[in-house]
């Protein structure tokens, strides 16, 4: 579980080990470093003049040089920060006064530190607005006691059922059922709230007695080894509904916490009451929540067969359009994939209105190639969702990337670090690595790329980016190589093409640029995003001296979906273009279209 643990872009501050992590990593720091590290993120946001931290760090300044020390030890912070103080991610120096903590951070209390969820909740309030860890809990599937495996889905079902309807316990975060189905067995439940870094497990058996299916199941707080709730009931299949609302509103009594009101009742469950489209559906369920692309197909065909079975199994009608849209957008581009995905998205919001994954589903067609990427109405999609059902890191991270695309970088971080919430260990999406790219924090975007392609050395996207912190810091050897591995890895994509075009301009080998350019053209398939092409054909005229033409192309990125107006306003790659009155009004309509106050959860 290491490789989970390390947490792209987060900086974590452990009271209780007192110790600093950035991406999973500990950070040595002295004592004086430390104290004033905390003491900053405890006002988080709030100025704290130098007079306070001398107060704080020394009691007093008669027998120290303080702006010395004090100069020395905020230089210590930031360098373990990997801050800068003259564009401050972190630690804003405020002339004369002091200083502001202005950085996401997350703060983790001791691990036995209060015995319940209020006592908690103060401790939050009482620090200023950072960022504490929040409450979390993890729904398991039961055990299923006498059988081999739950081959037609009973115990998942019933976990992906529960934990979706506990999507809006407030104040604590429920892990979706994918964070938790790669765990291996026989696991207690400590053990599993330390791989998942959740402080609430519910676990439990099914089994059949007597003619009879037999449920039962336990709330265990892992960090006070406490059993919060417990109970035992026979399981009618056609009540399912009724028991998983019943359940839901007792785990919310033991944690004190109210629950939002459900989306599923009696009359409409969560789930299809037919045996066969329940375990079909369940079958693709769980390989299209693999996120492998060889399995993509093989859930569509369970998929299918479930909606076949239930034509109104809204929920499966709505997974089935996800699947058939990543497999679209990802590795094929064939129009039947589309055909498909936007009629079972279709159906699903016919069937139930009010469906969260309905309007992920949509939001997913919303913002691709087929639709022209059509921005804000995706991303009111999305808040839809997420306002149904707050445990949804598919929305957050689709919201994370549409934001980045159109320049506002601050919220789509925001949105990466709110999905954090709702992935194993608090793990933030790999995505973030083009807010990192873009806004040029290059050292962040190195990291991330590194661990992405550890994690999977087939996914494109990480593949793509490598190159890119090196050509923007000039590093033409490291970039060649990462540029020459993405050409063996991924042969005549134009999205590599165009890249390559740019690095040959940046270092004045304008034919052999211009030569990307005219087979990056040659051909129309793309694993994904066809304005990254555009935009870089546009980089790479734009270097070679061909500005109008450079300047169409850009238009026509901004066009097609890539509208990432504070990237080219900096990228040095534009240079040439910044002077143009057309690329001034481009870039003040972009900026009305897309301010930074727009509205976003």
């Amino acid at each position: 579980m290491a490789g989970q643990r390390k947490t792209f872009g987060s900086v974590e501050l452990d009271l209780g080990r007192y110790e600093l992590r950035r991406f999973g990593r500990r950070v040595k720091l002295e004592r004086k470093p430390m104290e004033l590290l905390i003491f900053l993120v405890s006002r988080r946001e709030q100025l704290v003049t130098r007079e306070e931290i001398v107060k704080k760090l020394w009691r007093s300044d008669l027998f120290i040089d303080s702006e010395r020390n004090l100069n020395n030890i905020v230089r210590k912070i930031r360098t373990a920060l990997g801050d800068d103080a003259n564009k401050p991610r972190f630690i804003e120096t405020v002339i004369g006064k002091g200083y502001r903590f202005i950085g996401p951070v997350l703060v983790i209390g001791a691990q036995y530190p209060r015995a319940g969820l209020d006592e908690m909740e103060s401790v939050r309030r009482e620090s200023g607005g950072a960022r504490w860890e929040r409450t979390s809990l993890a729904v398991l599937p039961p055990v299923l006691l006498g059988k081999g495996s739950d081959d037609d889905g009973l115990c998942l079902g019933f976990a992906e059922a529960l934990a979706s309807r506990l999507g809006n316990l407030r104040g604590v975060d429920v892990l979706p059922i994918s964070a938790v189905l790669n765990l291996q067995s026989g696991v207690d439940a400590s053990g599993v709230g330390a791989r998942l870094g959740v402080r609430f497990v519910l676990h439990g058996a099914i089994q059949m007695s007597k003619a009879q299916w037999r449920l039962s199941l336990e709330l265990v707080d892992t960090y006070s080894k406490r059993s919060l709730f417990s109970r035992k009931c026979d399981l009618d299949v056609e009540r399912m509904a009724n028991l998983e609302s019943e359940i839901a509103q007792q785990i919310a009594g033991a944690l004190k916490r109210p629950l939002g009101a459900a989306q599923t009742t009696a009359e409409r469950p969560r789930h299809s009451r037919d045996p066969m489209a329940y375990a079909e559906f369940m079958r693709g369920f769980r390989l299209s929540s693999s996120g492998d692309p060889a399995q993509t197909e093989q859930a569509a065909q369970h998929l299918t067969n479930a909606v076949m079975r239930d034509p109104n199994f809204a929920l499966a009608h709505a997974t089935l359009s996800f699947a058939c849209t990543t497999r679209h957008f990802e590795s094929d581009p064939a129009n039947v994939w589309l055909e498909k995905a936007e009629f079972h998205c279709r159906r699903a919001l016919e069937i139930e209105p009010e469906l969260p994954e309905g309007y992920v589903a949509r939001a997913f067609l919303l913002w691709g190639p087929s639709k022209n990427f059509q921005h804000l109405e995706a991303i009111a999609d999305l808040e839809r969702a997420i306002h149904l059902q707050n445990n949804l890191p598919h929305a957050y991270n689709r919201l994370g990337t549409i934001l980045a695309h159109i320049g506002l970088l601050d919220r789509a971080r925001e949105m990466y670090e709110r999905g954090r919430s709702f992935h194993q260990n608090k793990a933030v999406s790999r995505s973030i690595v083009q807010v990192y790219v873009w806004n040029q924090e290059y050292e962040l975007a190195r990291e991330q790329i590194e661990a992405w392609r550890a994690e999977s050395p087939a996914n494109k996207y990480p593949i793509y980016f490598a190159p890119q912190p090196a050509m923007m810091t000039g590093e033409w050897g490291e970039a060649r190589r990462l540029i020459d591995q993405a050409n063996e890895l991924l042969p005549d994509e134009p999205m590599i093409v165009s890249l390559e075009g740019v690095l040959h301009a940046l270092t004045g080998r304008n034919a052999e640029a211009l030569d990307c350019v005219t087979r990056a053209c040659s051909n129309p398939k793309t694993f994904g995003h066809a304005h990254h092409t555009y935009y870089q054909i546009a980089c790479t005229l734009a270097l070679s001296g061909r500005w109008q033409p450079a300047f169409e192309w850009l238009e026509r990125s901004v066009a097609t979906g890539f509208a990432c107006w504070p990237f080219f306003m900096k990228d040095p790659c534009l240079q040439n273009l910044r002077g143009m009155s057309e690329f001034e009004l481009l870039m003040s309509t972009l900026q009305a279209r897309y301010p930074d106050n727009l509205g976003v959860l």
